[in-house]
């Protein structure tokens, strides 16, 4: 709890800093990426867009609760059938069981569900922050969406295997893989969404995480965390999304500034060649200037010689 009181107070603060996502915001390190997903949320309260988590709550709630009841019906099945002496350990097994497996079906079948709305929301996001938003042929994009909702899934499903596996052979080391796995995965669902408006492909999207690492890796743990908050599964894939479209305008923002300085600085180069070639021989006069001064070590003028 007094992490969760942390993280939110930094957020608030940081979001008086950079109102509507302000460019001033330079550092995109692994904090950065951690708290966006907090930032979504303190994005959304603030410039009161919650009429447009509507639809995608509701329809996190049913598929909540029909992850919930698959995932409860089969660890039901599964533990009857294992011997274990405690019932109150037989029970709070099978909670904790049921709690982890809903929360995996619901991460892996959600960007079937929720992938549009969360689009629309993170549209309106940038376009509050930028004013302009890119946009692609609508059934190109559709298709798109699908294709890589698609993917997601199977991602997800990949990081789930791989999990259980390396559980049957190594106790810890599975769930350690499969939750590393699952934030990274993660990250790449959050930054779909703007990422996908300006037409990257799959592997291009790929790249730009891995261009990344810390804001990646950051931003992974830190949509986990939100994740497994009690009560904020049903709210957390859309509020995670704005959170990646503020970092990412950002971090665009500060690359689109840099470029343009060093192109300004190139431009006064171009246009000043004279003053630039005349600070050079004032450098170079300087310089040899400072090397007559030098007393060589076989000189005769060394300790008063000569």
């Amino acid at each position: 709890m007094i992490v969760l009181v942390g993280i939110v107070t930094s957020v608030m603060a940081l979001s008086d800093r950079s109102r509507l996502g302000c460019v001033r915001i330079t550092n995109m390190g692994f904090f950065r990426g951690f708290i966006a997903p907090f930032r979504g949320a303190v994005f959304v309260s603030r410039e009161g867009l919650w009429h447009l988590l509507v639809m995608p709550v509701m329809l996190n709630i049913a598929l909540a609760v029909g992850a919930t009841w698959a995932a409860l019906r089969y660890w039901r099945e599964e533990l009857a059938e294992r011997a274990i002496g405690s019932p109150a350990l037989a029970s709070l097994m099978l909670v904790l069981a049921t709690g982890l497996g809903a929360i995996v079906l619901f991460v892996a079948l959600q960007p079937l569900v929720g992938s549009i709305f969360n689009d629309v929301l993170s549209e309106r996001v940038e376009r509050k922050v930028r004013g302009e938003v890119p946009r692609a042929p609508f059934l190109k994009a559709a298709i798109r969406s699908l294709g890589h909702s698609v993917s997601k899934l199977i991602l997800y499903t990949l990081a789930f295997v791989a999990g259980l596996g390396l559980t049957a052979v190594a106790a810890g080391v599975g769930g350690a893989v499969g939750l590393g796995l699952g934030a990274l995965f993660l990250a790449y669902d959050g930054f779909d969404y703007p990422l996908s408006r300006r037409s990257l492909g799959f592997w291009a999207k790929w790249r730009y995480l891995a261009l990344h690492p810390a804001q990646t890796i950051g931003y992974g743990f830190g949509a986990t965390v939100f994740y497994f908050i009690p009560l904020a599964l049903v709210v957390a894939p859309p509020l995670t999304a704005v959170g990646a479209t503020l970092v990412y305008l950002e971090s665009e923002s500060r690359r689109t500034a840099v470029k343009d300085r060093k192109s300004s600085k190139g431009k006064n180069q171009k246009a000043n060649p004279v003053g630039s070639s005349q600070k050079g021989e004032s450098e170079g006069k300087l310089e040899g200037k400072l090397e007559g001064l030098i007393i060589d070590e076989t000189s005769p003028l060394r300790d008063g010689q000569g």
